[in-house]
């Protein structure tokens, strides 16, 4: 179920991970006072971790007091050193919950400058797996971005195993992140391999501590395979462990995480009472955590198991309620891809059609935010739609996305299969006690590689089967499918073409009706050039910087006197040759204006250029707007109207170009104010490039 595999990787990334990165750094904090304790130096290190022990909680629940106190300690324990740099990570980690990106860098950058000139010694490679393993956590967590997490995870793995005895113990939780890693990246083979590795040193170090955090992780690895035999004897010895656990070892996030992971393995099998009965053991624990995004999570897991179970009502209510706590959550595309398309199923069963097309459609806005699971499940929902809608034509369409989407999953749960199977008994730990076991499984091992290469051969044989069909179906379907995604690209186009606000043409008009004619007439220019433009596709681009200059020249008076506007084009380019698709330009110039140079003052500065080379026309737009964290999201996300047609409208034709039109969004220090930051904007087109949407 797609759920499972967007919040609750999301909510327990936020929980999880962060709480397993503060046992890392707790670990190397009693592991550095202990052997400086020994030798009588660790009275700075005491403190250290006194204060870490102190702030352990409060950096998620009042993360800038935490700050302060931090901070404040550094300054009593003085100068550059190992605990100093501890102090600045944790620090760090403050900055990670409250968003301030440009502080984390910079505090991650004191401490890597540190470490890169500290002699070396096994506390020094203490310092250096710390700092690996937070820089992973704030890269998974707050970015996604698990490839580059994994890296920086397995760097911390490789200064622990440098480390000295004392710190082997430390490579229980990095094991565990990364495991946990592996696993949101669709690695089954190799999370199952590190839990178990963890599993392994645990044993052999006698140490318990995390077995419960390894269990409910090799429960999720082997339910997402829909192993459920594995999973569910998984989920059991977390479960008997958090319910006699009489040392209070167990936090209440890792009861929460437990209940609710549990809940989503009854749910992958269907047993939804069983369900049901989890999620609200879940909902208790998050109740105490006073955490929305937990709350959400179990809100929008109760609602849609109601749903499920005929309980419509009683899930009306639940995701009720998840819709109001979405609207204090940060944005988040993939909760409200989620919610949404739940609301449609909801308003699908009472028979609400328009509701129902209402929350599809805004699911939809955001299906790029949702994994393959899900959409398989938001296609089936928009079958059902259209089919109660007589609109069979588009049912069909909808019910074949669906399938290829489960086809995927279940050729991807296969290969996960065979290759966890294949990891597990090369690596299992019952190897690593006796030779006698290993004999003793011989039988049992021959016999799982044939069904291996049974397995192999099925999925060799499906996939042949999926290519062919799919080869003979395309034929049949080519043109329909041209006709429809032609349609889609140019209403999207129409679409953003005739978006002019109607605030910016009530001002303008206001204003110049006071004062002369000149903005009238920009205002008529450009409203008849937007006309004459609305049913192109390409133009040239002397058009589009015709277009831009009569954009500008409105805009001129709201940007006052301090702006100044430069156009460069290389005398070896021909304006009227160049080719654009319509708006590629002023959509980019639209945004500078309004979200970085309404809002700057003093001198504002807009530069639109155009370069030539052997091989392409490179069109540059730059502004000096302030770097604000919204603007860089707006940029980034492409959550904009016009940046997500534009960047979607790129990428179809790219599909169809061996040479790609290169789009780059950036930012650069100016060479003149040190406090001030240039957006640029990028396009770099070549020459051979094709505008044909399709192929013919």
């Amino acid at each position: 179920m797609m759920s499972r595999y967007t919040l609750n990787r999301i909510t327990h990334t936020f929980i999880t991970l962060n709480f397993l990165s503060i046992v890392v750094y707790a670990a190397w904090s009693m592991t550095s006072c202990t052997q400086q304790a020994k030798t009588g130096l660790c009275p700075e290190t005491r403190y250290t971790d006194s204060v870490i022990k102190t702030q352990y909680d409060s950096i998620f629940i009042d993360p800038d007091k935490s700050y302060a106190r931090l901070s404040a300690a550094q300054e009593r324990i003085g100068g550059d050193s190992i605990d100093f740099c501890r102090l600045h990570l944790y620090k760090a980690l403050s900055r990670v919950v409250v968003g301030d990106w440009k502080l984390v860098d910079s505090l991650q950058r004191t401490v890597w400058r540190y470490c890169e000139s500290a002699p070396m010694s096994n506390a020094l490679r203490g310092l250096r797996a710390l700092y690996w393993n937070h820089n992973a956590v704030t890269l998974l967590n707050c970015f996604g971005n698990r490839d580059s997490a994994i890296l920086c995870f397995n760097n911390a793995y490789r200064e622990l195993m440098l480390a000295g005895e004392k710190e082997r113990e430390e490579l229980i939780p990095v094991c565990i992140n990364l495991a946990d890693a592996y696993r949101l990246n669709g690695d089954a083979s190799n999370s199952s391999r590190f839990y178990r590795r963890a599993l392994a040193i645990a044993d052999s170090l006698n140490n318990s501590d995390e077995n419960m955090s390894i269990y409910c992780g090799l429960g999720q690895v082997y339910s997402e395979i829909s192993n459920f035999r594995e999973a569910n004897a998984y989920f059991d010895r977390a479960k008997d462990m958090a319910e006699h656990d009489t040392t209070g070892r167990i936090d209440t996030y890792g009861r929460y995480h437990l209940f609710v992971s549990r809940g989503n393995n009854y749910y992958f099998q269907k047993s939804y009472d069983k369900a049901l009965s989890e999620f609200r053991r879940a909902e208790e624990l998050a109740n105490m955590l006073g955490s929305r995004e937990a709350r959400f999570v179990v809100e929008v897991n109760i609602g849609e198991v109601m749903l499920l179970m005929g309980n419509t009502d009683s899930a009306a209510a639940r995701l009720g309620n998840a819709q109001k706590l979405l609207r204090l959550l940060p944005k988040d595309g993939s909760k409200s891809f989620y919610l949404n398309s739940l609301l449609g199923d909801l308003e699908l069963s009472r028979n609400n059609l328009a509701a129902a097309s209402w929350h599809l459609a805004l699911a939809s806005a955001d299906s790029a935010y949702a994994g393959p699971r899900y959409l398989a499940l938001h296609y089936e929902r928009m079958q059902h739609y259209y089919s109660q809608r007589h609109d069979y034509g588009n049912a069909y369409h909808c019910l074949t996305r669906a399938r290829h989407y489960l086809d995927s999953i279940n050729n991807s749960a296969v290969r996960n299969q065979i290759a966890e199977i294949d990891m597990r008994y090369v690596q299992d730990t019952t190897k690593l006690h006796s030779n006698l076991i290993i004999s003793q499984k011989d039988d049992h091992l021959k016999q799982l590689q044939i069904q291996i290469y049974i397995l192999a051969i099925v999925v060799i044989f499906v996939v042949s089967a999926t290519i062919i069909y799919i080869l003979w179906r395309r034929r049949r379907r080519i043109e329909r499918e041209m006709t429809l995604q032609n349609l889609i690209v140019t209403q999207r186009l129409a679409n953003i073409r005739n978006r002019i606000s109607p605030h910016f043409i009530f001002n303008v008009l206001n204003r110049e009706l006071a004062a002369n004619n000149e903005g009238i007439n920009n205002l008529v220019r450009m409203l008849r050039k937007n006309l004459e433009m609305c049913d192109r596709y390409l133009v040239p681009l002397a058009d589009e910087l015709d277009f831009v200059d009569t954009y500008i020249d409105n805009e001129r008076p709201a940007l006052g006197k301090g702006f100044i506007y430069e156009k460069r084009i290389d005398p070896a380019i021909d304006p009227e040759r160049v080719t654009v698709t319509a708006m590629m330009v002023q959509i980019f110039v639209e945004n500078a204006v309004k979200h970085g140079l309404r809002a700057l003052s003093g001198e504002k500065t807009l530069r639109i250029s155009a370069t030539a080379s052997p091989s392409a026309t490179t069109i540059m737009v730059e502004n000096n707007g302030p770097a604000r964290q919204a603007t860089m999201g707006a940029f980034m996300n492409n959550t904009g109207t016009g940046m997500r047609v534009i960047t979607q409208t790129l990428q179809l034709l790219n599909d169809r170009n061996h040479n790609k039109i290169d789009l780059h969004i950036d930012r650069r220090p100016s060479t003149s104010h040190e406090d001030e930051e240039w957006w640029v904007v990028s396009i770099t087109i070549p020459h051979d490039f094709d505008f044909t949407p399709y192929g013919k």
